[in-house]
């Protein structure tokens, strides 16, 4: 709960309703033996005018100190009463005291009257001066259509010609001549193409690891193309379908098909769960999943990249991006209010302190800690925003020295731990679109360096450095793309630390995360080579010139153990003996070498199905060897 609304909530229960005045006085005054002497101690203790100004002058000078510690040390001595006079106080009224057994209750009273007192002084005019509501993330998912493009409402299709806010449990068409974008807030963005039908399944934030894989939506029919921007460490968007499961965290996939769906991954990477296994793909790889049989990762052919659905949808991805980065920013500078470079600032800090102090138990206090510093983190955002990068480092490293200190402090270090891991998660996802090169990128690369100085967040830390490695390559490769080699000599040796543990093979890069950056290495060197054919390149240094190019592709090792090829083969001779008739089978067989086109390991799974198909009226050994040869013959034209 924050401060304010703490606030709202004491005036409330602290203001007596319509006619409880006249009745408290009235109980009171046929109580009370000796109203006379109230009104005497009454007049004793109002203080003067001299004395109220006073008073109002020693508060309002230690308002500004810089540290509020002295100023709750003065003011206790303010109200503590001198020693003789406590003594004849006790010595007056212990008498008359009456012991009660539920002293509990009076502690919390006088804590919230104390607070109450403390706090009206400096936030009782404008406490909205000092905190911004923490509002979440825009988290609405809404259906922009394009088209014909129909909702299920009940029994009955309802055509969409407008913005719509979707809810978990609908089901969307598009028609022949309808296409659909559907914006999930921060979390990416899912355009399905014509004659497409899918179901909404989970629409909710993901701020937590993915313990388990819940679907984002089901795909019945058509295709769809699916933008994630969600950091690696959390819930990615998953799509089902009846063979299996496809998720994306940050990166662009293309999903579709009918009876066999075909996965095309054209930025980072995807995930493929099927029968309890997960097969990763990385940026130029596709798949193909069937009912049977293990997915396999293919090349994809460069004439995918030109092709209008790939092409047009990787430039609304750009476009996508830089607006949600946009946003991120706006939102985390809308919470900051007062910044360091107002004369409030200092009231507002020791608001904060203030705060602090009167907040109780153990939760309580870490939870208010990490609010204030989510609030530096909005301060520097809002500095950014104006163009004042000069005052963003004491913010920023506000932020870092007080998680780090609550990771390694002395409480209860599983609960810091829980409460950490939320906070650092929340500012990820806040900052997850931004790039190398955008204005918040600052806030995002400082967040993830942060995670890392966590204890206990070595999975964390390893996430992060990944990240901050694969949004390096992902500029850069847009960088060139674009034409505009400026500064390409710099970001290059800027990479060079990453790339020297990428290319040492060590265990600091998980393997998913090699193969990642690997497929970024390749596609950075083949926009290169791009270039160069156009002529584009003539001022780029040969030597820069030829580190990159190293990393064109080349011929890959055979990548599938003797038993992945044998259950290849064998989901290969299933799928043709589903059919009894001999040309059913022969469509079959020549539709499965389609499928071994351009496969690391297609010689070793033409030879073994060679041993496996039989010979039959299709005579399969035979056509087997022709592939064989003209596969031999293939690649000696190649070299």
């Amino acid at each position: 709960m924050s401060t304010e609304d703490l606030l709202l909530r004491l005036q409330h229960d602290l203001t007596p309703p319509l006619g409880a005045q006249s009745r408290i006085r009235t109980r009171l005054q046929a109580r009370i033996e000796a109203p006379g002497a109230l009104r005497k101690v009454r007049t004793v203790l109002t203080p003067t005018p001299e004395t109220k100004r006073a008073i109002w002058e020693r508060v309002s000078a230690s308002l500004i100190a810089h540290r509020a510690h002295g100023f709750l040390v003065e003011l206790r001595g303010w109200f503590a009463a001198p020693e003789g006079l406590r003594a004849l106080l006790w010595q007056r009224f212990s008498p008359e005291l009456v012991p009660v057994q539920q002293s509990r209750h009076l502690f919390w009273g006088v804590k919230w009257v104390a607070t109450a007192v403390l706090l009206v002084f400096v936030v009782q005019m404008s406490p909205q001066f000092f905190w911004a509501p923490h509002s979440s993330a825009e988290s609405e998912t809404m259906l922009l259509p394009h088209g014909s493009v129909s909702i299920l409402v009940g029994e009955v299709w309802k055509p969409v010609t407008e913005e719509v806010t979707l809810r978990a449990g609908m089901r969307i068409q598009t028609g022949e001549d309808g296409q659909a974008s559907i914006v999930m807030g921060d979390d990416g963005v899912i355009r399905l193409d014509h004659g497409t039908m899918i179901d909404l399944v989970d629409l909710s934030d993901r701020m937590e690891p993915a313990t388990e894989l819940v679907p984002t939506l089901s795909l019945f029919a058509g295709r769809l193309w699916m933008q994630g921007l969600v950091p690696a460490n959390l819930r990615g968007l998953t799509v089902f379908t009846p063979v299996g499961l496809v998720t994306v965290n940050g990166g662009s996939a293309a999903i579709g098909g009918d009876k066999e769906m075909r996965v095309e991954v054209y930025d980072r990477s995807a995930m493929i769960t099927h029968g309890g296994k997960n097969t990763p793909l990385v940026a130029g790889q596709w798949a193909i999943l069937r009912a049977t049989g293990n997915p396999y990762a293919q090349k994809l052919q460069d004439s995918s990249y030109q092709s209008p659905w790939a092409q047009g949808n990787l430039t609304l991805d750009a476009v996508h991006r830089q607006e949600v980065a946009q946003l991120q920013q706006t939102r985390l500078a809308a919470r900051a209010r007062i910044l360091p470079t107002s004369t409030l600032y200092p009231v507002k800090r020791a608001v904060e302190a203030v705060d602090l102090f009167l907040t109780i138990g153990d939760e309580a206090k870490i939870q208010k800690q990490l609010q204030h510093a989510d609030t530096r983190l909005t301060e520097a955002a809002a500095l950014l925003v104006q163009g004042q990068t000069g005052a963003v480092a004491l913010p920023l490293e506000e932020y870092r020295s007080t998680l780090v200190s609550l990771a390694s402090g002395s409480g209860d270090a599983t609960l810091a731990q829980f409460l950490l891991k939320q906070v650092v998660s929340q500012n990820a996802s806040d900052t997850a679109a931004a790039l190398p090169g955008d204005q918040g990128y600052l806030l995002k690369k400082f967040v993830i360096e942060t995670s890392s100085e966590l204890a206990d967040g070595a999975s964390m830390s390893a996430d992060a450095s990944d990240s901050l490695l694969l949004d390096a390559l992902s500029v850069l490769t847009q960088t060139i793309e674009t034409g505009n080699l400026r500064g390409l000599s710099d970001m290059w040796a800027g990479l060079q630390p990453q790339l020297q543990v990428l290319k040492g093979g060590t265990a600091s890069l998980r393997p998913e995360v090699q193969r990642e950056a690997s497929a970024a290495l390749e596609m950075l060197a083949l926009s290169l080579k791009k270039q160069e054919e156009l002529g584009q390149i003539q001022k780029v240094d040969p030597i820069l010139l030829q580190q990159i190019t190293a990393y064109l592709p080349v011929e890959e090792p055979p990548s599938l153990s003797e038993s992945d090829v044998q259950l290849i083969v064998a989901g290969i001779r299933q799928r043709i003996f589903v059919y009894h008739q001999t040309q059913s089978r022969l469509n079959q067989f020549t539709q499965e070498l389609k499928m071994l086109e351009g496969h690391a390991d297609q010689g070793r799974i033409l030879r073994r199905l060679y041993f496996a198909l039989p010979g039959g009226p299709e005579n399969f050994p035979e056509r087997v060897r022709q592939e064989i040869i003209r596969l031999g013959w293939e690649k000696a034209g190649q070299q």
